[in-house]
This record gives structure tokens, C-alpha cells and sequence, in this order.
């Protein structure tokens, strides 16, 4: 969307609100998130000619834009931790690898998926399969609140661990998050020059 000549105005001013910040986060966290969707369309899709060049390009973009929401979450500090059931830890183990037939038929009573792709660097079709380590699966993530918004990023359990001061809450297991029409979006232009600002530490926070 065009940027409000209000917040052009007040950036020139190096003064800055916490709501134009969540706009910028708001604007690149769900622009990371349609890259992430045409990265799964792109894996559903039969084989091309540039299928895989597709895949690292949204791959690409997704990252930057996450790394951009990354930068200005450093502002502020999380309210809690929400941890979300995924399903059973399992293991992939693919017929390449030692022991798989071994392995198979140890298995066979916990398997919860199998199938087969083709595998263009061993020229030949692999076969894998998925079993059940009897462990429940968790994902993680800081939880911000910031004006009217509210984001999630992902953290790792090891990092769960060391923040024994924030509360952990669970969250239901079909919470999911989606992207968003770029039209409606603060333009990625107007948020590089707000994260340049904050990063330079010569800005006022205004109401």
C-alpha cells in the first residue's frame, strides 16, 4: 500500500510509534509467510524445468523477510512462550542407507508413513519411511504483543529451557498462520528505512 505521508514524516523526523513498528512487522512477517505458501506449492507441483530454482528462490525471500521481522522484534520483549502439539517425534529412514530392510521390518508396528520420490543425483527411485519414537512433539515460540498486533517466532527447546522467566502456555494444535494481500502491506522499502533507523539508535518513541 502507498505509505501514509504521516509516517513518511515522522521517519524524516527520526521520531517514530510503536504502531508504525508493528505495521513493519506485520507488513514482512506476512510477506515471509506467501513466500512460505508458494514454497509448498511449488514442492506439490509436478516436475519442471525450473521447479528447484522456484523453490530456493521463494526459500530466499522467505528467509529475508523473516530475518527483517527478526531485526525489529529486537525492540521489544516477549509476554510468553506458547507451545504448540504437533503430532508423535518420529525418524525418516531411506533405502539408502544401511540396514534399512533390517530396520523395516523392526519397525513395522510404529511406521506412520511411507512412500517413494526419485531421486535426480542417485538417478533411481528412493524409498523411505517414517516410524513413531513414542514422544509427543512440541513446537515453541515467543509470543509479542505489540499495540493491536500479536506475533509469534519460533524458538528451539534448548532456548525454551533458558527462559524459565517466561510463562509457557499452550496453544491449540490447529493454530496456524496465513499470509496476506501485498496491496494491504507497508511497502518492504518504508520498513528497511524504519529498521535502519532503529538500528542506528538515533530515534525518539512517540505515542
Amino acid at each position: 500500500m502507498r505509505t501514509p505521508k504521516k509516517y513518511s514524516d515522522l521517519i524524516k523526523k527520526k521520531e517514530i510509534t510503536n504502531k508504525i513498528i508493528a505495521e513493519c512487522i506485520y507488513s514482512v512477517n506476512k510477506r515471509a509467510k506467501n513466500y512460505r505458501d508458494k514454497m509448498e506449492d511449488y514442492k506439490q507441483a509436478g516436475f519442471y524445468k525450473y521447479k528447484e530454482n522456484n523453490i530456493e528462490n521463494a526459500k530466499e525471500q522467505k528467509e529475508k523477510y523473516y530475518s527483517m521481522k527478526e531485526d525489529l522484534l529486537l525492540n521489544f520483549s516477549p509476554k510468553l512462550i506458547h507451545k504448540q502439539y504437533v503430532g508423535e517425534k518420529s525418524q525418516r529412514v531411506y533405502s539408502y542407507q544401511k540396514n534399512y530392510a533390517k530396520l523395516y521390518n523392526e519397525k513395522i508396528n510404529d511406521i506412520i508413513w511411507e512412500n517413494s520420490y526419485y531421486d535426480y543425483d542417485r538417478n533411481k527411485e528412493v524409498e523411505f519411511f517414517d516410524y513413531s519414537l513414542g514422544e509427543k512433539k512440541y513446537l515453541y515460540f515467543l509470543y509479542y504483543e505489540i499495540g493491536e498486533y500479536s506475533f509469534h517466532t519460533p524458538i528451539t527447546e534448548e532456548r525454551v529451557e533458558k527462559n524459565t522467566q517466561l510463562e509457557i502456555k499452550e496453544i491449540d494444535e490447529n493454530f496456524q498462520t496465513h499470509g496476506a494481500d501485498i496491496v494491504d502491506l507497508l511497502s518492504t522499502q518504508f520498513v528497511q528505512k524504519v529498521i535502519d533507523l532503529l538500528d542506528s539508535g538515533d530515534y525518539t518513541i512517540i505515542e
